[in-house]
């Protein structure tokens, strides 16, 4: 049995028991976050600005209240996701878990704001840099253009759209692994820390260990095309994240990591 075949039947394993706390957890932020969205969506229609194609003065200082308002409500409910991390953390160090340990990172003011920066600068250096080198985006703005003035490339274009694609989600994930995924893991297990040991340092670590986060991620395929679907997306979503937390709690390990594995 290989070493990821391992960690995901170690993860299956210590799962059992825990499945319902990290499920409602999930199902908490998830809600959170929909909230936000349909309050959004909902002032906006409200006061007319969907299909505005020339706003005024007035209706884009609105929009661009709306927006900031939305932004903010995403930022204060991030430390859910934290929360969420942390709980899977514990379940493969056997501790006690409680749907209520979603809201860990609230408990405290020192807490929730330190969990807001890291964050915010985690998922930022994602969004950007991922956003910035998506060039499904840069082609698929220019395709339509490109295809009324020469039809004849239009199989060649579709091809490299969907080429372009593949490109820009693989670069995503490789995104994740090296912004998000040990960054929040190493949060989840120490949240005491200074912040520079979850951006840095685990950025250097994401990247040392790499290759062994890519054979995890490669096992997990057919259970995130299951995510399509509401109900099997339950069992895979909390199974990858105790994987991953599992995966990271060796790995940590194996560097001598104390400080964080604690």
């Amino acid at each position: 049995m290989n070493t990821e075949k391992t960690v995901r039947k170690q993860a299956k394993a210590v799962l059992e028991g825990n499945r319902s706390v990290v499920i409602s957890q999930i199902m908490v932020t998830l809600l959170a976050f929909l909230t936000g969205l349909f309050a959004f969506s909902l002032a906006m229609s409200a006061s007319g600005m969907y299909g505005v194609e020339n706003p005024s003065q007035s209706q884009r200082i609105l929009m661009t209240v709306f927006g900031l308002v939305l932004f903010a409500f995403v930022v204060v409910i991030l430390p859910l996701v934290n929360g969420v991390y942390r709980t899977v953390c514990n379940v493969v160090r056997g501790r006690e878990c409680s749907p209520l340990d979603v809201f860990y990172y609230y408990k405290k003011p020192k807490r929730f704001f330190k969990s807001i920066i890291l964050d915010v600068i985690s998922l930022g250096l994602f969004f950007i840099i991922s956003g910035f080198a998506n060039v499904f985006n840069y082609l698929n703005s220019v395709s339509t253009q490109i295809v009324e003035n020469s039809p004849s490339l239009t199989v060649v274009m579709a091809v490299l759209l969907v080429a372009a694609w593949i490109v820009s989600a693989l670069f995503t994930v490789v995104c994740y692994i090296i912004f998000v995924h040990y960054t929040f893991l190493a949060y989840g297990f120490n949240e005491n820390l200074p912040l520079g040991v979850y951006l840095p340092r685990m950025m250097a670590f994401s990247i040392k260990n790499f290759m062994s986060t890519v054979k995890l991620f490669v096992g997990f395929i057919g259970w995130a095309a299951l995510c399509f679907f509401v109900v099997p997306a339950l069992y895979a979503v909390p199974y990858f994240l105790t994987a991953s937390a599992m995966s990271a709690k060796w790995l940590l390990e194996l560097e001598g990591s104390k400080d964080i594995i604690c």
